[in-house]
């Protein structure tokens, strides 16, 4: 049974926020959605997700330091986060994995990437 039951997207662009939330939810998850980094904070501290998908290019506070607060949180240090990015290069994985997130997935994804990101988060759980 999986562990990850509701999921936050953050990402500015409002056409990833639709397709996440859309196959989420037809994937039986809670889904709730912030626009940038800085309402993110209050989406996540206010819901407590057991997962987010954090895009890395936001305007204000991007998706590399919002991982690296989060990370910071007592409640949040091993919860998993999967960084979405359009950015494909070793340099940027890397760069997103070093930040704290647990997975690096290059937008734009299929249901099949999702489902997979979202195995190996549950798996991150046991």
């Amino acid at each position: 049974m999986p562990k990850i039951r509701s999921v936050c997207i953050v990402d500015d662009a409002g056409g990833m926020r639709k397709l996440g939330i859309t196959l989420l939810e037809k994937l039986g998850y809670e889904v709730h959605v912030a626009e940038d980094g800085y309402k993110a904070l209050a989406v996540i501290r206010e819901t407590n997700p057991d997962a987010c998908f954090i895009d890395r290019e936001m305007p204000q506070l991007d998706g590399l330091r919002l991982i690296e607060l989060l990370r910071g949180w007592k409640d949040w240090g091993d919860k998993p986060i999967a960084m979405l990015s359009g950015a494909s290069s070793v340099f940027d994985q890397q760069s997103g994995l070093i930040s704290g997130a647990d997975l690096y997935l290059t937008k734009p994804f299929t249901r099949a990437k999702l489902e997979q990101a979202l195995t190996e988060m549950d798996e991150l759980l046991e």
